[in-house]
């Protein structure tokens, strides 16, 4: 398949903003104005255009970590206050995660620890203690964008905000920041374009505008892996969703091959069942881990993550049957489901499988309301839905048969 990297790029980047807002002491789109800063310190320090275009999805991907280590922390501390978290988590773990997270992202320059080493400063007093040329420059790119977009408000921008900045920046020259960043930073500062476009960030949508245009050939076996990236991210979310995402997929790689489907069907499957709840990256956790039964308005919240899905991966090109596959596991064939209220007409066999699976992965599972049920138990559910005309009784039976523990 022909993948636009740029789209790509920018519709996983919208779903981790989503996550990202609820935990970072940042406002939304953080990722975007560290990208943006990133890429307009690369065009006076005179970096390629395959290499902007790394630095830009290092930028955008460079926070992707906490949502792991959040869970993490939520649930060793029994605590979800952001400040909390902050003041005594090891900050430093969400570089690992991060840095570990990203090794199948499709780059086009080769580069090291990048995402491991944000948040070092060139006198080595960062979170690992690397100090000047031990830190990549891509590294000290996003260090120094981050820090100015945490420490300064840059959707409201004045003339004595831009030198408070200036002066922020050149006092810590060869503290925070190298002399290479601080001069090409004293540059920018005077660039008009450069303070409208942060100031009106989401009006102009400068970053898209401005990042080099990239589409490379992928297999689909190649696409696979780097959507495990994003099941593993996804399942971070919550400790309750711990490997959802993860065994949906192998489940469905076994149910496909039942239904003996073509080997781009199969795969097309696996991919949709690995991004299936990627909405779910702006449900709130105080919603996926509450105990006992949801109220209406937090059921009304939780059911915007199938629409979620959709919204993000419709972004895509050449992607609209895993779209199609992936937000749809809320789907019924009565038309009571949800997002679209599709009826059995419109919902092929792709769809019953992952939204039938996607049922019962979730019932063998522990949710915070209920222990996990046993294949038998699961799947007595799963019958007493079929009456209500919601599931199909092909795919509940070859589930019956395929994931019996006998």
């Amino acid at each position: 398949m022909t993948l636009s990297l740029n789209k790509f790029l920018f519709s996983i980047s919208f779903a981790l903003d989503l996550a990202e807002s609820e935990i970072k002491c940042t406002s939304l789109k953080h990722s975007k104005r560290v990208a943006y800063i990133c890429l307009r310190m690369a065009d006076i320090m005179g970096l390629s255009d395959e290499e902007k275009f790394d630095l830009c999805s290092y930028s955008l991907l460079h926070d992707n970590g906490l949502i792991e280590s959040f869970c993490n922390f939520t649930s060793e501390y029994n605590l979800s206050n952001v400040e909390d978290y902050f003041n005594v988590v090891n900050f430093s773990e969400h570089c690992s995660i991060g840095e570990n997270n990203i090794k199948d992202f499709p780059f086009l320059t080769f580069q090291k620890n990048i995402i491991l080493y944000h948040h070092e400063y060139y006198d080595g007093s960062g979170l690992f203690g690397k100090k000047e040329n031990e830190i990549p420059i891509f590294a000290q790119l996003i260090s120094f964008a981050d820090t100015l977009d945490t420490n300064f408000d840059l959707s409201n921008i004045c003339y004595d905000k831009k030198e408070l900045i200036l002066d922020f920046v050149k006092i810590n020259e060869k503290k925070l920041f190298s002399k290479q960043i601080v001069d090409a930073y004293s540059i920018l500062s005077e660039s008009f374009l450069f303070w409208g476009d942060l100031e009106y960030f989401d009006e102009v949508n400068p970053l898209e505008k401005i990042l080099p245009n990239f589409a490379i050939e992928v297999p689909l076996e190649s696409f696979l892996s780097i959507t495990k990236i994003f099941s593993k991210i996804i399942d971070g979310k919550s400790k309750f969703t711990a490997k959802h995402s993860v065994d949906l997929e192998e489940k469905s790689l076994k149910l496909v091959e039942y239904f003996n489907l073509d080997d781009e069907t199969k795969l097309k499957i696996q991919i949709a069942s690995n991004l299936h709840d990627i909405g779910k990256l702006g449900t709130p956790n105080a919603i996926l881990d509450k105990e006992g039964s949801l109220t209406n308005q937090e059921l009304f919240e939780i059911k915007k993550h199938a629409y979620l899905t959709h919204s993000i991966l419709s972004k895509i090109d050449n992607f609209s049957d895993i779209t199609k596959w992936a937000s749809s596991h809320h789907e019924k064939l009565d038309g009571s489901g949800y997002p679209f209220g599709l009826t059995s007409n419109e919902l092929g066999l792709e769809e019953r499988i992952v939204s039938c699976l996607d049922f019962y992965q979730a019932l063998v599972e522990d949710r915070p309301y209920r222990k996990s049920m046993t294949h038998k138990e699961a799947v007595l559910i799963l019958r007493k839905n079929l009456s209500d005309y919601e599931i199909d009784i092909d795919i509940v039976n070859a589930i019956d048969i395929v994931f019996d523990e006998k």
